[in-house]
């Protein structure tokens, strides 16, 4: 039983798992989170309504859309007891897209329900639809479907996509792990899309090295110095037209009310350790250019949150949390080939955990991923093995997300 809301604020165990359309661009954020033990370790009673709108409420939405979807829309799974309770009615349903589970069943009550908060502004998801469904009657009540294209088979999955979609459905296809069959799912008529699949690189891309410009090369190599030079960051960034629109870009949105009248000017507000967090992300963004834009934003929250994890812990580390989480996504889960890793600019420590040999760092970059995919259970077991509790991980990731949502906002269009 829950005792207190306001120990379960921000303590949540959190994870974010992206939907984007046929264009790679996100939609939104389905949030998924350990409904049955809070992060404290207070376990939420089956059938307390009251507990479970807590947890979704003040552990999940209080955080607000713009950190744990960067503004975008959120879907969220509810219980089929709070939406008939009415409970969600008061939200503001502006950006929330309410899922309504796999064990719903219909009747009159499920049916009038989903009415009301459809007639409140809310949008409706039916999660997980198949063939042979008791929820097909409840179609006519929602806004979008859900089709899992793992767990039906891919043949299967396409079949019911097409159907659907000539029923005028909207569909979102879930766990789309590679970029192939996203291809396949868009032919099929699918409008949004769910899974790892952008983080995944095609096959011709595999082993292609990381290919940065020697200047951008020299620029990481004096932010990872543990004396950074100013003027040499300055003459570096100067000389990339590209790089000095986005670092004064960034720097204008951080410094406030302050007017930057330079790049040296920039530097000086900015200071040193967020200096080498934002032109590091700056410069791998100048190599994502084919890459879908939620790889820097993936990038960004994982860098932050290995960061963060090791602040917790009392071992800043430098730039080697960060750096680690940051050319993580240059590799399939996490594990970067080393011929992408020839010409980077990182410890040999750092270098190890990426081409996925165990140890310290490895272990917190399988935090951060244990984290993107809500899988709670490794993500525990991890955390204890570095000495880091389940509210310690959640404060993390939340101040992670945090970051990520100012680093969207201040890179900008292009």
């Amino acid at each position: 039983m829950v005792t207190s809301d306001d120990a379960l604020l921000g303590e949540i165990l959190v994870a974010r798992q992206p939907i984007v359309d046929e264009d790679l661009l996100v939609v939104g954020y389905e949030l998924l989170f350990d409904d049955h033990l809070a992060a404290g370790g207070t376990a939420v009673a089956d059938g307390d309504l009251r507990a479970a709108a807590t947890v979704l409420i003040d552990g999940v939405l209080a955080l607000g859309r713009e950190v744990t979807t960067d503004g975008d829309d959120a879907y969220v799974e509810v219980p089929v007891e709070l939406l008939e309770a009415g409970m969600l009615l008061d939200l503001p349903p502006e950006g929330l897209v309410l899922q309504i589970p796999l064990d719903a069943q219909p009747s009159p009550a499920l049916q009038a329900a989903l009415d009301r908060h459809r007639s409140a502004g809310f949008r409706l998801l039916l999660d997980a639809l198949q063939p042979h469904d008791d929820r097909w009657p409840l179609l006519p009540y929602v806004d979008l479907v859900k089709v899992d294209t793992a767990g039906l088979g891919e043949a299967e999955a396409l079949a019911l996509v097409r159907d659907l979609v000539r029923d005028d459905h909207t569909v979102v296809a879930m766990q789309v792990e590679e970029p192939a069959t996203f291809d396949r799912f868009v032919g099929a008529g699918a409008r949004y899309f769910q899974g790892f699949f952008f983080t995944r690189p095609r096959v011709v891309r595999a082993r292609r090295p990381l290919g940065l410009p020697a200047g951008h090369l020299s620029l990481l190599r004096e932010l990872a110095a543990d004396e950074v030079d100013l003027a040499v960051v300055e003459e570096l960034i100067r000389s990339d037209l590209t790089l000095t629109d986005r670092f004064l870009r960034t720097v204008d949105l951080l410094s406030g009310w302050r007017e930057v009248e330079s790049v040296r000017h920039g530097l000086v507000l900015m200071g040193t350790r967020r200096l080498q967090r934002w032109v590091s992300l700056l410069v791998l963004a100048s190599v994502q250019q084919d890459r879908p834009a939620e790889l820097l934003t993936t990038a960004g929250a994982r860098a932050r949150y290995c960061e963060e994890l090791q602040s917790t812990r009392g071992r800043a580390g430098g730039l080697e949390p960060f750096s680690l989480g940051m050319f993580s996504v240059l590799g399939l889960d996490g594990v970067v080939d080393e011929v992408v890793l020839g010409d980077v600019p990182v410890s040999e420590e750092v270098r190890s955990a990426l081409v996925g040999e165990p140890g310290e760092l490895r272990d917190l970059l399988d935090i951060a991923l244990s984290a993107e995919r809500a899988d709670w259970e490794r993500l525990v077991v991890l955390g204890h093995g570095l000495g880091l509790d389940p509210p310690q991980l959640a404060r993390a990731y939340h101040e992670a997300l945090r970051w990520s949502a100012q680093t969207r906002r201040a890179q900008g269009p292009g």
